[in-house]
This record gives C-alpha cells, structure tokens and sequence, in this order.
C-alpha cells in the first residue's frame, strides 16, 4: 500500500484535512453578490473580502465577525440571513444568498474558516487537527468520514477517506494523516463517480 502510495498520489499537492475553504469555495460567492461594496480600497465597513491575508487576520477569529467552528454565532453569515427589510441584511444592495451558497458558508465556518486549505497558516492546521478534520451531519456525510478503496486511472489502488471536491478533482485523506487533491484525470471512472456520489452531484 506504501509503494502504491508513492506511486500514485505523492506528485499531488497536499491540503489541509477540510471539504471547503475560502479562497476556492466561498470566495467565488462573494465576488459574485458582495464585491460592489467590499473589495479593493475603498471596502465598506473595513471589509475587504478580496484580500486573503487580512480576512484571515481581522475578519477570522474567536471574537470577530467570522467565528471558526461556530456559524450560529458568526455575524458574517447571521446578517446573510435577515429579512431583506432589516437594515443590517447583507447584502445590502442585493438579493437574499441562495440556499446552496449559504450552506456552502456555514459549512466552511463550521469546518474552521480556512482560508486557503492549500497553504495553512499553523493556528488553522492546529484548529483542524482539534476539531476532528474536516465535519459532517448524518447520511452521506457521515459516510465520508470512512476510509475507502479508491483507484487510480492506471488500476492502483489506496485507501482513504473523502473530503471533498474541488473543482475537477477529489480531496482525499490518507491514514496517515496527510491529505491530497487528485484530479479526476487521475482517477478510474467508478472512483470519480463514487466522488461525485459522496459531494452530492
């Protein structure tokens, strides 16, 4: 299984051991409904959603507007889902978030908050090693917790567990506590298809 492992997944770039992460899953949310009034220099209300560094630094924390592990209490989500008519509904401008985005949010609070799961900064591997990794419900997610048989495109097989996918390619956490992104391109179709299966596609 080692010699497999060399194989087959160390050219991979590894991530940390979560499903959802700002830069690639949330970050596309807000350029599509908040960046009119929070990006670039002139951010409302010191919000710049732009800027990965300073939502990581001042916006992410246990005191701040976005509250890792606690969505309930984060009041970056909380005024996301206000009537319209409330004056600290956000987006102010716009439209209600659809369901599907919203859950997308509260989902990557409730795993962290993790800015770029590609490049972690040491209190957001810390708070994930403490959680437990990536969070789930019942069902399906559950599911995702287990380790699985995967295979690789040349018929190699590993065992791992299912985070996640990002974009065209699958998250998976090796027993060894290391995690990897691998592109469907490298993966056997019924291994993509169960992938997909497991993210609800």
């Amino acid at each position: 299984m080692i010699r497999l492992f060399s194989i087959f997944i160390l050219p991979l770039l590894p991530v940390a051991a979560i499903a959802v992460d700002y830069k690639n899953d949330v970050l596309p949310i807000m350029k599509k409904h908040c960046f009119e009034c929070h990006s670039g220099g002139n951010a409302k209300g010191s919000l710049d959603l732009e800027n990965l560094s300073e939502m990581r630094d001042y916006q992410v924390g246990k005191f701040n507007i976005i509250r890792p592990g606690n969505p309930e209490e984060s009041s970056f989500l909380e005024k996301m889902h206000l009537p319209t008519s409330d004056r600290d509904f956000m987006p102010r401008k716009g439209t209600k978030l659809p369901d599907d985005d919203l859950d997308t949010i509260a989902k990557w609070i409730k795993e962290g908050a993790v800015i770029d799961a590609e490049n972690p900064v040491d209190s957001e591997t810390e708070w994930v090693k403490k959680s437990g990794g990536a969070s789930g419900g019942s069902g399906m997610a559950s599911q995702n917790r287990e380790f699985l048989k995967w295979t690789s495109s040349d018929g190699k097989e590993i065992e791992a567990r299912f985070l996640g996918l990002s974009g065209e390619a699958a998250k998976l956490l090796m027993k060894n506590g290391k995690s990897y992104t691998v592109p469907f391109s490298r993966l056997h179709p019924d291994s993509v298809a169960t992938a997909k299966k497991m993210a609800g596609q």
